[in-house]
């Protein structure tokens, strides 16, 4: 079953766009409302709710007074941080039990609706993002006109928000809802049509070759920005159950208090990002997910180390071409599909992808029997020497017979 996150900014229409969809026959959830009902007296998450905050969150009916834990959260990362962990862990339960029974009805696609998916870091769960948007000033006067409030109030809570273009970075498609109400339901029909059809066409699953994935990851040299190397990224990713990104930018700042997509230092230097493509191309090809999803994968990981637009461009061209390799192993497509990664990079980092990838691209054709001398050219001509590396690497299948028997278990498949 293709699993579609649906999200947006406040007052974008996302409830709008999920109700065309809805209305179009496709499977739907909403998980806002998933996280009233976890949290209604009785719901799995109210007691310790409750517990946490004090009796002064509670309305006279004993239900949740949103507005009071509001107030409380609010501008508190640690607060914000200690709800979200009561809340989102009995949302995500909700919402796999019902994907289950959507797919044993035979369902072929869901979408899954949530305000925050980006900003809590949980978007890569699914196979695809549409991000519904319109423009900043739009979002100003729908929200004072919904919630009669001023101003003043609106721009504070669109302030305490992602902002909406930021935001439309991390989407694989989008819905525009700036025109009229018919504009929208048009784009919403053509948003199911594009959704349904992917559901529906075959998705070919592609199993990773072991030896290339332990060959890259050998002759990738270790290490990774900011101290996320390759086996930090996959034993977080493993204890984690996928690509959750709070939980990698915790390795990265334990005590750091901003959301993980403001973990990026300015002006970051090496070892850049696509030191991680070989190993993060490697988990995506044991869990069966297509290049489109490993684009944006490769988008959100990159955003954690680094806020270039070209090291962020240069990281999804890396895991792209990591992706290929380590699934066919050869270096020929390097050459012949470059182009179309290099153009699909500058869409995700809206930017063009920093030299040196390709720089690193041409080191490991030069040297293909050689990870060592990939490496040292790549150094040598100032590029990533491990992502060279792990290139040769994995073509030659170069499993060091003292690899750590630990890596080999960080890319075992998940059980069927």
């Amino acid at each position: 079953m293709l699993r579609v996150g649906l999200t947006g900014g406040i007052a974008c229409g996302n409830s709008e766009v999920l109700g065309r969809l809805s209305a179009r026959g496709l499977a739907t959830l909403d998980l806002d409302a998933v996280a009233h009902e976890v949290m209604a007296p009785g719901g799995a998450a109210y007691e310790e709710v409750v517990a946490s905050f004090g009796d002064d969150i509670l309305a006279p009916d004993a239900t949740i007074d949103r507005s009071a834990l509001g107030a409380v959260v609010f501008g508190d990362p640690e607060a914000r941080g200690r709800l979200e962990g009561i809340v989102h862990p009995r949302v995500r339960a909700e919402e796999a039990r019902r994907a289950s029974a959507f797919q044993a009805e035979g369902r072929a696609l869901l979408v899954s609706d949530g305000a925050v998916l980006v900003e809590a870091g949980v978007h890569l769960r699914f196979d695809r993002l549409v991000v519904v948007h319109c423009p900043p000033e739009a979002q100003r006067r729908r929200l004072m006109a919904r919630d009669g409030i001023s101003d003043a109030a609106a721009r504070a809570r669109l302030g305490a928000q992602m902002p909406i273009e930021e935001k439309r970075c991390f989407g694989h498609l989008e819905v525009d809802t700036s025109g009229a109400l018919e504009e929208t339901a048009q784009a919403a029909e053509i948003l199911a049509g594009v959704l349904l059809t992917e559901a529906r066409g075959p998705r070919p699953r592609v199993r990773l070759a072991p030896r290339r994935a332990l060959g890259a990851l050998a002759h990738g040299g270790g290490k990774g920005p900011r101290g996320l190397d390759p086996r930090t990224l996959l034993e977080t990713v493993k204890a984690a159950g996928g690509l959750e990104m709070p939980a990698l930018a915790r390795r990265l700042r334990p005590s750091g208090a901003e959301p993980w997509y403001r973990a990026a230092r300015r002006g970051e230097a090496g070892p850049w990002p696509e030191a991680l493509a070989a190993p993060l191309a490697s988990w995506a090809l044991a869990r069966g997910a297509d290049e489109e999803w490993l684009a944006g994968a490769a988008h959100s990981l990159a955003r954690l180390t680094h806020d270039d637009g070209e090291s962020v461009a240069g990281a999804v061209l890396a895991v792209l071409a990591a992706h290929a390799v380590v699934r066919e192993g050869s270096l020929s497509s390097l050459d012949d599909r470059s182009g179309e990664w290099e153009s699909r990079a500058h869409r995700w980092g809206r930017a063009r992808p920093a030299s040196r990838i390709r720089r690193a691209l041409e080191a490991a054709l030069v040297h293909p029997d050689d990870p060592e001398a990939a490496r040292a050219t790549a150094e040598a001509r100032g590029a990533e020497p491990g992502f060279a590396g792990a290139l040769v690497g994995a073509v030659l299948e170069a499993v060091p017979a003292d690899l750590d028997p630990a890596l080999r278990g960080l890319l075992d498949p998940p059980a069927e």
